[in-house]
């Protein structure tokens, strides 16, 4: 691993860059394919059916959409606009996640009298290596679904993704609605990040504790989440 963080940031960053692609296309094209997904609206669509039957309206034209949606699936490539799509959803969080984050770090250190030594080089190596962490649950779930369970539907994904968010350790009634909506949306993953950027600081520069880059690592990180959560997307509705 030593050797793998002292290699070329740009190699790095493109390395897990194809790795996080990889899980993202195994995660919603493999694991959640057309005929998981088909499923899952003709079932809603026929649930939307049942709910109308007992009205006096004319159902024919509703009908004919139920049965074109109950015909079989068929198979369609990958195409740009799915690339596309799926690049967009991986650089950009990348970005935001590694540039504000070994940014922020820098600055902290920069008043300590001894960890303003490390570089920035290593912080960007290590936070692109840290970075795979959030696809955890995506690695996990293509292990389940393809090995293990095979045959599935739509809720069995989603109750398997409902065991990596913090959101199944709380009662929704007893969290302040603007708590629930940052805890809904976080998964316990993501607080492995700044450890494992603190791990492997260490590795770098072992003249310094784990303790202290640990602890430097999650005070930047909760630097960046309460910013995320509060300043960014309040400056992103007004645009």
């Amino acid at each position: 691993m030593t050797r793998f963080l002292k290699s070329h940031v740009l190699l790095i960053a493109l390395m897990v860059a194809i790795l996080c692609f990889i899980l993202s296309y195994l995660s919603t094209d493999v694991v959640l394919n057309d005929q998981v997904y088909q499923e899952f609206l003709d079932e809603k669509y026929e649930a939307k059916y049942d709910e109308y039957q007992d009205l006096d309206i004319d159902l024919s034209e509703f009908e004919e959409e139920l049965a074109a949606f109950e015909q079989d699936v068929e198979e369609t490539s990958y195409g740009w606009d799915e690339l596309y799509v799926d690049a967009l959803f991986i650089f950009i969080p990348l970005l935001l996640v590694v540039v504000g984050y070994s940014c922020t770090y820098l600055v902290l250190i920069l008043f300590h009298e001894r960890l303003n030594i490390i570089k920035y080089a290593s912080l960007l190596k290590v936070t692109l290596t840290s970075f795979l962490v959030f696809y955890i649950p995506e690695l996990l779930a293509t292990i389940y679904f393809v090995i293990f369970k095979s045959d599935y539907k739509m809720e069995d994904i989603r109750h398997f993704d409902n065991y990596f968010q913090m959101s199944s350790w709380f009662e929704k009634e007893n969290v302040p609605a603007w708590l629930w909506n940052i805890v809904a949306e976080t998964s316990w993953v993501y607080i492995l990040f700044p450890l494992l950027v603190g791990l492997l600081l260490r590795l770098l520069y072992k003249q310094f504790t784990a303790l202290q880059l640990i602890g430097y690592s999650y005070l930047a990180y909760l630097i960046v989440f309460i910013f995320y959560n509060t300043i960014f997307w309040y400056l992103f509705d007004l645009f």
